[in-house]
């Protein structure tokens, strides 16, 4: 009897140890999971940022092309009496008190 009591507490205590082990497994892969999950959110973050950060960058390139022909043009504004007259003349209509101006509308 003894000996019936003893393979007994043997196989529980087996089967507490697979039961205690299949436990932490399962716990395993669910923290496995869980921190893969937060791993590819992650990811898919700094996927999005990255793609923010071009487009940024590309309108800051266009940007700052535009400023230096902005510059370039307003440079010659200054320094070019020329340049300056014409601009004055086409975009403001300006003209010399000896001239005359017509003007004609593009409707047919």
């Amino acid at each position: 009897m003894a000996l019936f009591v003893v393979l007994m507490s043997k196989k529980s205590a087996q089967r507490k140890e697979r039961a205690l082990v299949l436990m932490l497994m399962g716990m395993l892969c669910a923290v496995v999971v869980f921190f893969g999950g937060l791993v590819l959110k992650t990811h898919r973050e700094y996927q999005n940022f990255q793609a923010r950060e071009n487009r940024i960058e590309a309108k800051l390139i266009q940007a700052r092309k535009e400023f230096a022909q902005k510059e370039v043009y307003m440079a010659r504004l200054v320094n070019d009496p020329e340049f300056l007259e014409r601009v004055v003349r086409e975009r403001l209509g300006y003209a010399r008190p000896d001239e005359l101006l017509f003007r004609f509308s593009d409707e047919p």
